[in-house]
């Protein structure tokens, strides 16, 4: 009679494994933000524009020399302007001037607003937020339009509003057939296509500021720095009033941040992680299932390690942080593998009592109940084999005490009472 052995594995789930990274991710807001300018939905230039540097990751003296940057060119512009009922022009003068004067480039990821200022590389919310400054300055009002991948503005007439491309010099009103003197009773006729703006919606002075936000998370995601991600969004949570679009994306980062913890083995710290997340912002049903996973991940971790009895003593103790789902599944395992443990150091008694104690708690489990029939008959097979060896030697008597002595250890077995009733009839 041959003896079966079957091994079963459980293994952790992870997200895509990542380089051990220092963790440092801030809950406190920036405090160089001024709350008090954010319970409104349009800012004044000036808290605006220094807001928008903050985002940007300027220091404050970078900040600060920005900001009579931007003071030195209102003075140089503002005389040039033609006030009250003249808004489409003047935002023409406006946009022609930023052209003139320090934007140079596109760049689709080039958010930063000291860097649009100091290198002329710019993106749409860049120009955009640039753009909005001027106007505020000039009592031009102004607002920006959002779609999924642009930002643009919008300016308000007499005649109506106005979009505005803040990414092209001559944007104002796109479609607009305008032309450029070249001199000599030359002229170059302009226009520019207006954009895809499919999806486009209204987004107040603060949402402005958070795409800042946004944008430096969205590159700090792709080189995998979720951590340094976490102080942003606590930065945009505070700046956008701690409105439910941007407690969404802060869930988002805290969670991403969360899952790099485990997926670089260090699930208690995910789990402290978490704990302070929820100690700072309040409960998140996405961080609670992080937590239960990484609570999983631990405990399957000391189920592998741990003797039998301390691995059951952890996984009772913590049931209340993992999922129910989660717990029956670890609980199962842990009798399937301590089971199979003992039988394969072919301690038959002992992997057939945690596997018949697994099924007292879980009698659904055809794996449990598998494990028992074979280490059951594997168990007889060793009486078996042991009183056939004694039978051939002669030994008759010690044969068929040795099969009721498995009879004891296993009554009923169908093999040993096979063997006894053949013994007993020779």
């Amino acid at each position: 009679m041959k003896r079966f052995f079957c091994f079963f594995a459980f293994a952790a789930i992870l997200a895509g494994a990542v380089l051990p990274q220092t963790f440092g991710a801030r809950f406190e807001p920036d405090p160089r933000l001024d709350a008090g300018i954010f319970g409104e939905s349009v800012i004044l230039p000036q808290p605006f524009a220094r807001a928008a540097l903050v985002a940007s990751g300027a220091d404050e003296a970078q900040t600060e020399r920005h900001l009579q940057t931007l003071g030195a060119l209102w003075e140089e512009l503002s005389p040039q302007l033609k006030g009250a009922g003249r808004e489409e022009e003047d935002a023409e003068k406006i946009l022609s001037f930023m052209y003139e004067k320090f934007l140079r480039k596109y760049n689709f990821d080039q958010t930063l607003i000291d860097k649009a200022m100091d290198t002329g590389v710019y993106n749409c919310v860049s120009s955009a937020i640039i753009f909005m400054y001027f106007c505020k300055r000039a009592d031009i009002p102004v607002c920006a339009e959002e779609t999924p991948r642009h930002a643009f503005c919008v300016i308000f007439t007499e005649a109506g509003p106005v979009d505005v491309e803040t990414t092209n010099p001559y944007g104002v009103n796109p479609g607009k057939k305008r032309g450029k003197d070249l001199g000599g009773g030359k002229t170059q006729w302009i226009t520019v296509p207006a954009k895809d703006y499919a999806g486009r919606h209204k987004v107040d002075d603060r949402r402005v500021v958070a795409m800042v936000y946004n944008n430096r998370i969205v590159q700090l995601q792709k080189k995998r720095r979720n951590a340094d991600t976490v102080g942003l969004a606590v930065d945009a949570y505070e700046v956008q009033g701690r409105s439910e679009l941007s407690r969404n994306d802060l869930e988002l980062c805290v969670g991403n941040a969360a899952a790099d913890f485990s997926a670089s083995g260090r699930d208690q710290d995910a789990i402290d992680f978490l704990k302070s997340a929820e100690e700072r912002f309040g409960r998140c049903d996405n961080w609670t299932k992080k937590t239960q996973t990484s609570w999983r991940n631990l405990l399957l971790e000391k189920t592998n390690s741990l003797p039998y009895e301390q691995a059951a003593a952890q996984l009772d103790a913590n049931k209340e942080n993992l999922a129910p789902r989660d717990f029956a599944e670890l609980k199962e395992y842990l009798y399937l593998l301590n089971s199979q443990k003992a039988a394969q150091t072919q301690d038959w008694p002992k992997a057939i009592e945690l596997a018949q104690k697994g099924l007292e708690e879980f009698p659904q489990s055809k794996k449990l109940l598998n494990f028992k029939n074979i280490f059951t008959q594997n168990y007889a097979a060793d009486f078996h084999n042991a009183a056939a060896d004694l039978f051939n030697a002669g030994k008759r008597d010690e044969a068929v005490a040795k099969i009721k002595q498995g009879l004891a250890a296993l009554p009923q077995n169908k093999i040993l009472l096979a063997d006894l009733q053949k013994m007993q009839e020779r």
